[in-house]
């Protein structure tokens, strides 16, 4: 039996190497045979009304520069705005900033920094209401850009809804680990990255430097770009609505390797990730389900360790032809190849090299033994499952009956579960929004006939825009559907309800007040 088990895990172990193989190749395959464009140029006389968005927190060093390379680009003047978050700076930006001009300044002042994720969520509140906006530019404030940065956007935003740019660091009196994640990140760039553009799929989200069409956005209503763990969450949400991000080389920015900031999803969260999506309706999405098994992506390290352990075995057993020694010559030959191709010196084979190890020593050092080793013990909220349980009413056409709702939080992805006496309905997925998650039970509702009486699906309600908060809030237009000078716009929760319901089919003014005088 043991040895079954073992033939079986080798069996696995050999499949698995020559399935990454073969997808290594075919990348890097792609990014080698791409055509480099100099400058976009297909729709130069197309041009999109664009507002850049700019989050800054005491970046008084790159910020000035920033906006007057953004002021300086070949792009008129009248199709793009700058909108610069100024979070509880006690620098000298806003001065510098004020007397530069050319951007609406946003500052914030309360006594501890917002954050990016909310502090931009906040602003998107206010400028989704403006008309004849095309996209929305997401920018660093340690970044800098060519002159032609605007009008590469400006040719993507044409054929994608979602754009991801690149990152260029410049080596600026880096420690070796520096240089390690500025010579990793030119690989991803000019070869992973460039390679799965090529191929169509998609590329996590880097709020850095990323590109939304409005269209898209007031359909998903948020952005969430708190962490990496976030950002690549968010990015799964994308792409399970066919809005696959796009990585485009030629929105370029550059940064000095002492302000590039590496951010990487915990291993933990990309397996809890993998867990919440792995379901029947994932596969029937190519691009979701190639995106979601890219996680497996190994460890250059126990990828050298599962050869070394197939070519023992293979050499001991079946020596006619060693499969493991050849998988790896082929890997070997091809990284080689994309090294080569990607622009870096025959020096950052070192950097490269010690890239595997950088990563094992993070994994490590969050495992529990690296805990106990280092005494980092930190209590992680990670995991934690949250509940709450609201009453809502619902109604057959005929009758309304009292039940209840929970929503649950767990490992950061949500889920509700209706309840009426002893019978329950659950959604049939885990969401990353709560507001999607209530949406799946008004809709398995609905299949039987009844209807829940709550905001989310009245038409007086609209959504509030924030990221960080499930977009379980919005506001009650009621009062100023009834009153045409009324300015008044309360806010609600999306399971809460009033007298004032109106079905959300009803979502016109005029179709408003003839229901409500017919009801």
């Amino acid at each position: 039996m043991l040895n079954f088990i073992y033939y079986i895990l080798l069996l696995f172990c050999f499949i698995y190497i020559l399935v990454f193989t073969i997808y290594f190749c075919l990348i890097v395959f792609a990014a080698i045979t791409a055509k480099k464009k100099d400058y976009y140029d297909e729709f130069l006389q197309d041009y999109k009304n664009l507002i850049v968005i700019i989050y800054s927190h005491n970046n008084e060093k790159t910020i000035v520069n920033l906006l007057e390379q953004l002021n300086k680009q070949n792009y008129p003047k009248g199709n793009y705005q700058i909108h610069i978050i100024l979070d509880n700076c006690t620098d000298e930006s806003s001065n510098k900033l004020e007397f530069v001009g050319g951007a609406k300044l946003w500052r914030l002042t309360d006594d501890v920094p917002l954050g990016r994720d909310k502090a931009i969520s906040w602003l998107l509140e206010n400028l989704m209401s403006f008309k004849k906006v095309d996209g929305y530019v997401f920018l660093n404030a340690n970044r800098m850009v060519r002159a032609d940065f605007l009008s590469s956007v400006n040719d993507a935003l044409h054929k994608n809804d979602v754009i991801v740019g690149s990152t260029q660091v410049y080596i600026e009196d880096a420690y070796y680990s520096e240089k390690v994640w500025s010579n990793v990140n030119t690989y991803n760039t000019n070869i992973m990255k460039l390679g799965r553009s090529r191929l169509g799929l998609a590329v996590p989200i880097d709020s850095d430097i990323t590109v939304i069409s409005h269209s898209m956005l007031e359909k998903v209503q948020c952005i969430d770009f708190k962490d990496a763990n976030s950002e690549l969450k968010y990015s799964f949400m994308l792409t399970s609505i066919n809005a696959v991000p796009k990585f485009v080389p030629e929105i370029t920015t550059y940064v000095s390797s002492i302000d590039y900031e590496v951010r990487r999803p915990d291993f933990k969260f990309k397996m809890s990730l993998f867990l919440h999506c792995i379901n029947i309706k994932a596969f029937s999405n190519f691009k979701f389900a190639e995106f979601l098994f890219s996680l497996f992506k190994p460890n250059p390290i126990i990828l050298i360790a599962l050869l070394v352990v197939l070519g023992t075995y293979s050499f001991l057993y079946f020596s006619d032809f060693p499969w493991a020694v050849f998988l790896g010559t082929v890997l070997t030959v091809v990284f080689a190849l994309s090294v080569y191709k990607s622009n870096l010196y025959l020096k950052s084979l070192i950097y490269l090299a010690g890239c595997p190890f950088l990563t094992l020593g993070d994994l490590i050092s969050k495992s529990a033994i690296g805990k106990k080793v280092f005494k980092i013990f930190k209590k992680k909220p990670q995991g934690k499952i949250e509940k709450l349980s609201v009453a809502v009413n619902v109604t057959n056409g005929r009758n309304i009956f009292p039940c209840k709702m929970d929503l649950i939080s767990e490992g950061g992805f949500k889920k509700a579960v209706f309840r009426y006496k002893n019978k329950k309905l659950e959604t049939s997925e885990s969401y990353v929004r709560m507001c999607d998650a209530i949406k799946n039970i008004s809709d398995m509702l609905e299949q039987h006939g009844f209807r829940m009486k709550i905001c989310q699906s009245c038409a007086y309600f609209s959504p509030k825009i924030d990221g960080t908060n499930n977009m379980v809030k919005g506001y009650c237009n009621q009062m100023a559907v009834e009153d045409q000078n009324c300015s008044e716009f309360p806010q609600t929760l999306l399971w809460s309800t009033c007298q004032y319901y109106i079905p959300l089919e009803v979502n016109k003014v005029i179709d408003i007040s003839n229901y409500i005088k017919n009801r």
